[in-house]
Formats: structure tokens, C-alpha cells, sequence
């Protein structure tokens, strides 16, 4: 039998464990020339500033599970086709080069659907917050939010 729909509903407010990502400058660099860009910049104070990509690329390092158990939270594996939906990055200030960034999130909505062709889908929305580490393990200030979506092909639904 496939994933129900009230299981479905009941993965609504999971959250993610979490952990921490560094934006190491050897990365930076390689982002930054593998997007074509300007390699990470110095702005006033010194700091270098990373790619916006990098936002995404800690949030989803740094979620604390894999893709593989993401999939499993709703039923499904690599193999049953899922696929990456939509994204938003906010940005509300800089990821900087050499800092440490904190990483919490979790479901946010999930949505059983039926397309004419395609047949049951589910769109599961997810959300993670990056903060910066100030000093130790305490949180800094909120940096970046990315909001991701996953459709789940539901052939037995």
C-alpha cells in the first residue's frame, strides 16, 4: 500500500535535526568559478563574501539527514522518482568566507495532488533557517532562509 494521505498531513511541523555549516574559502572559490563569478569578495571590514548559492548549499549540508531518509519520512526512495520542486532563498544579510552558520528547519506543508496525466502526486514543502554562530555554539544573527519543495510521484495513491 502507498503513503497516505494522513500520514501525509501528519508530517506537517517535523523538524529536521539540524547541525552547522562552514563556508570554507577553498569552496567559495570553486563555487564562485563553477557559477561563472567573481570569486568571493572583500567588503568593508575586511570580510570576504561568499556566493548566495552557498545559503542553499549550507542549508540542505547541514540538515542534518540525508537525502535517502528525507524520502523515507514520506514513504518513497531514489527510486520511486522524486523531484525537486521549487525554491526561495531570502538573504538578509551576506554568508561570509570562514564563518559558521546554524541549521534548523523542517516541513512546512504537504499537499496530496492528482494531475489528469501524471495521476497522485504529493508537494512537500520545507523550510530552513541559517543563523551565524557569534561566538561558540551561541545563535547569531538570521542570515538566510530557503524554502525547497519535493514532488512525490504517488503511483499506488
Amino acid at each position: 500500500m502507498g503513503f497516505a494521505e494522513a500520514d501525509l498531513d501528519g508530517q506537517v511541523g517535523r523538524a529536521f535535526p539540524g547541525g552547522t555549516y562552514t563556508v570554507s574559502p577553498w569552496r567559495a572559490w570553486l563555487l564562485a568559478d563553477t557559477v561563472l563569478a567573481e570569486p568571493p569578495s572583500l567588503r568593508a571590514g575586511g570580510d570576504q563574501v561568499a556566493h548566495p548559492l552557498f545559503a542553499w548549499m549550507a542549508a540542505t549540508g547541514a540538515m542534518g539527514i540525508t537525502w535517502d531518509e528525507l524520502f523515507a519520512w514520506f514513504g518513497a526512495t531514489a527510486a520511486d522518482g522524486p523531484v525537486f520542486g521549487e525554491h526561495e532563498t531570502t538573504l538578509h544579510r551576506p554568508l561570509r568566507v570562514g564563518a559558521s552558520y546554524r541549521v534548523s528547519g523542517g516541513i512546512v506543508s504537504a499537499q496530496r495532488k492528482v494531475g489528469r496525466r501524471t495521476g497522485a502526486f504529493d508537494i512537500v514543502g520545507y523550510s530552513m533557517d541559517l543563523h551565524e554562530i557569534a561566538s561558540g555554539a551561541a545563535p547569531g544573527a538570521h542570515v538566510a532562509t530557503c524554502w525547497n519543495s519535493i514532488v512525490f510521484p504517488r503511483r499506488d495513491a
